[in-house]
């Protein structure tokens, strides 16, 4: 018998190369369909879309810089608001002096100054959202183990102007061993020693740490409901891997369980205490 015999089940060239393109097709095709659907549902999901000011203390500002750029405050499921964030870094309670939707103070102290009068414009989203150690700045590589805080001579700033030194009244009173300026222990936090640069310093740790900021969110209290609802989003988002690396880097714990004192009896107390010893 004569002729070219092939193979039994071996295809052609030809049809190797028909198989072969609609395998690649049958791969490409779900993916495609994939990559689309997920296009779509994205566009879908940002119903909504506000701009969202952030005012926050400078080191809770640089850390949530980082997390939104790497995605944090995204719609979270069953949202359809999605928001422009901008995050600026605001002293104090200088932020009288922005036009902000949401504040990340160090401390809810802040809110609740004294004829302030910004506890009437700012509501508690969450009362604590990192946590940042405050109490004495110690010499470099001294042991805190023989620390006493309410016996030692502290050098305090304007409690007006700096929370720590507004802390350390609030906990300890006015005394003898508390001084504006001077030359005892400077009254400090963490992210305070660690902006000053000063090697011949230390973070409050063990026994020289007295409290901790708590950076707590608050709303303008006349906020629209779309910039609520993306600021609820940036608050889910939270609960992330991702926003306690971020806090890691920057040197900031976790958020806290129970906050300072914040009540305007206790902080106008304090303060009164400290401008009598002024006076005296």
């Amino acid at each position: 018998m004569t002729g070219v015999h092939r193979r039994r089940g071996r295809l052609s060239k030809e049809g190797r190369r028909l198989f072969g393109g609609l395998a690649l097709l049958a791969v490409f095709t779900p993916v495609t369909a994939y990559t689309l659907n997920a296009a779509i549902a994205h566009v879908q999901s940002c119903g909504t879309e506000v701009e969202l000011h952030v005012a926050a203390a400078p080191e809770m500002a640089a850390a949530l810089e980082d997390f939104v750029a790497a995605g944090g405050g995204a719609p979270s499921r069953g949202s359809d608001v999605c928001a422009d964030i901008t995050v600026e870094a605001v002293s104090g309670n200088a932020v009288a002096e922005t036009d902000a939707d949401i504040w990340v103070p160090e401390t809810a102290l802040w809110r609740n100054l004294p004829d302030a009068g910004l506890a009437e414009q700012w509501e508690v989203l969450q009362e604590s959202t990192a946590s940042a150690a405050v109490g004495l700045a110690l010499p470099a590589g001294e042991s805190t183990d023989q620390v006493l805080p309410d016996e030692a001579d502290v050098a305090l700033q304007d409690p007006r102007q700096h929370a720590p030194s507004l802390m350390w009244i609030i906990m300890f009173g006015v005394d003898e061993h508390t001084v504006e300026g001077g030359d005892g222990t400077a009254v400090m936090s963490a992210p305070e020693v660690l902006a000053a640069g000063n090697p011949d310093l230390q973070a409050p740790m063990g026994a020289s740490q007295v409290a901790q900021f708590e950076y707590p969110m608050l709303s303008r209290a006349d906020l629209g409901e779309d910039e609520r609802e993306a600021a609820q989003n940036l608050l889910r988002s939270y609960k992330s891997a991702s926003y306690g690396e971020v806090l890691a880097a920057h040197a900031l714990g976790s958020a806290i369980s129970q906050s300072t004192p914040t009540s305007t009896e206790v902080i106008a107390g304090a303060l009164q205490s400290w401008d009598d010893r002024e006076d005296a």
